[in-house]
Order: C-alpha cells, then structure tokens, then sequence
C-alpha cells in the first residue's frame, strides 16, 4: 500500500504515483489519505489543498483501471497453471535475465540457462539464520523476503521479493540526483552495508555481489516527538539482488559480478572461494560511484573509500569505518534526504 507525503501528493504529475492501480487497494489508500489530511484549525487550507488533489487522482485513476489500464504490464504462466498480472513501474535487464519493480515487489526473470543460480538464490534466502534477537531485529529488512518462486510455462524462472516498504532501487536514487550523491547520503548507506556484512560473517556467508545494482534504498524521516515509530518511517539499505552468487565460507564461487571480480584480491581469483574482504571491498566500490565527479568529498572519507586495506573481521572493519565517519562528518545525526519518483 502506497503512503505518500504531502510533498510526494503535492508534485505528482499522474494518479499512479501516489495510488496503488488496483481496485483492492485503491479505496484503502483513498480513505487512509483523506484520514490523515482531514481538516484541522490550523492545517485548514493546506489540507484542503492535499485532500483536493487525492480526490481528483482517485476519480482518475479509477477511470483509468476501468478503462483497462495496461501501461507496464507484464503477464506471466507458471508451470503449474497459475497466471500472475503484473503492473510494473521500472524495469532493468541484468546479467541473468530482467528485473522488474512494482509497488509491492522486486521481481527477477531468470533465464532458462541460469537455473543453478536461480537455485541458488532459493537456497541462500529461504531460511535465515538468527545469530540473536538484537542483531535480527536490525537486519531483518535488508534481506530478502521471497515470498513466491517458480518456473514459468515458458521455462524462465521468477522470484518475487516483497518490500517492507516503499523502496527505490539504489540505480534510480543515483539517476534522481543526476548521478552523485552527497556525501552525507553516502555515508548513511555505508553505514548500514557495513552492518549487514558483520551480520553475513556471523553466519558465515559472502554475498559476493555487493554493487549499485543490487541494492535498494527506503530513506525513511526523523520523527517529531510522540510520533510513533513504523517500518514505512525507518531507513532501510536493502541488499536484494545478488544473492544469485552468495555462498556460504570455504564453498565454491560459482560466478560473480564483474565489478566485484574487478576489485577481488588476487588470492580469491586463484583459489576460486571469497572471503568477508571482498564485500568490504563492494562497499568501497559502491561509495565511489555513488559519488563520481564529486569534489565535496571530505578527506577522510575519501582517504577511507580509496584504501585498499580491509580487515578480516568485519566487525572490526565496523568499528574502523565509525572512526573515518566521525573524522569526516563529526558526531551522528539523520540526514533528510527528500525523494519522489
């Protein structure tokens, strides 16, 4: 279900940018819009102004379903008989097949000759390991929630992903901001990229596939006081793509990205396994092109993102990127980052 800001509701353009284009949801999204913008003292005009507008994208957009809206729509047959009708907003061709996004769900179409990485992909996801609670409960959304996997009547391969939330894909973020991010954005990610592999290393597993392309980003907001505290208000990197080259520690890699085989350490090209210096290495390799062309970058940063040196604990690698952190941008604090697309 899409929740949109005044702000988003304000500078769309088309109803589906702020309603979900499916009579099921639509209605749920109306009433939840004109709910939390209905009339007060001192939001008068303003929230006459936002719930105007919902109305007339609601009129629209249920003309347009009506009328068969079909724009992005993607039909597929499983094995077993089941159609599934897709709506999608963006999609991107990758190395194995085609990635799709809807509102709800990070779609990937395997190609028939990629089925052991399709496998793979089922294998690595399906059951998480949960070193403890604490650890679980931050990590929990930057990993894949595959909620459907099957073979298609035309003999590609589909995994669904549902998103926690509204989310972008990180290549989208990165074109929104004309292709650099600042600094401060950057950092953030890291930040989190950093923990999740602390967590991989915990359950002794590489990801192996670390890059732009594979990550997604929700850029969550700070809270006024009182407000209560929700998944669709958190900031979330999601590491969602890729897992089709994870293994678990000394198993065999079976391919990966070339971005990542670029930045390997020469010992893993030789013995054909990784280790946890790789995606540490991943992270570095996403920084700079998420900040390509850009002289705002504070030395210390910059100092921590050329480094080729990485430590074989990434919990220690954790700590070590706090104390760049703190040299390049000072004590912790949330950083807005304004997104519509």
């Amino acid at each position: 279900m899409k929740r949109k800001t005044e702000q988003q509701i304000m500078s769309a353009q088309r109803p589906e940018e702020i309603f979900t284009m499916d009579l099921e949801i639509i209605e749920e999204e109306k009433q939840e819009y004109l709910e939390r913008f209905k009339p007060a003292e001192y939001r008068t005009i303003q929230n006459f102004m936002v719930t105007r507008k919902v109305k007339l994208f609601y009129d629209e957009a249920i003309a347009k379903i009506n009328d068969g809206w079909n724009e992005y729509k993607l039909c597929i047959y499983s094995k077993s008989g089941e159609k599934y009708n897709i709506h999608f907003t963006n999609h991107s061709p990758f190395k194995l097949g085609e990635m799709y996004l809807t509102n709800d769900y990070i779609i990937y179409e395997v190609d028939e000759k990629y089925e052991k990485y399709y496998k793979n992909f089922i294998e690595k996801t399906e059951h998480y390991s949960k070193p403890n609670k604490h650890t679980w409960e931050l990590v929990q959304y930057m990993v894949p929630n595959v909620t459907k996997y099957f073979e298609s009547s035309e003999g590609k391969f589909y995994i669904f992903i549902k998103k926690p939330c509204e989310m972008y894909s990180l290549r989208e973020i990165l074109e929104y901001f004309e292709g650099s991010l600042k600094p401060e954005y950057v950092a953030s990610i890291m930040t989190r990229l950093y923990y999740f592999v602390a967590y991989m290393s915990l359950v002794e597993t590489t990801h192996n596939a670390i890059t732009v392309d594979n990550l997604f980003f929700a850029p969550g907001r700070k809270l006024e006081d009182g407000e209560e505290y929700t998944v669709n208000d958190m900031r979330i990197v999601g590491v969602y793509g890729g897992w089709f080259f994870t293994t678990y520690l000394n198993e065999k890699l079976q391919g990966v990205p070339k971005e990542v085989y670029e930045i390997m350490p020469t010992e893993c090209k030789n013995r054909g396994y990784s280790s946890f210096e790789v995606d540490e290495l991943s992270i570095k390799q996403v920084a700079k092109a998420l900040m390509s062309r850009r002289e705002d970058v504070p030395q210390a940063f910059r100092d921590w993102i050329n480094s080729k040196e990485v430590g074989k604990d990434p919990y220690e690698e954790f700590k070590n990127w706090e104390d760049a952190r703190i040299k390049a941008f000072g004590k912790r604090k949330f950083v807005n980052m304004d997104i519509s697309l």
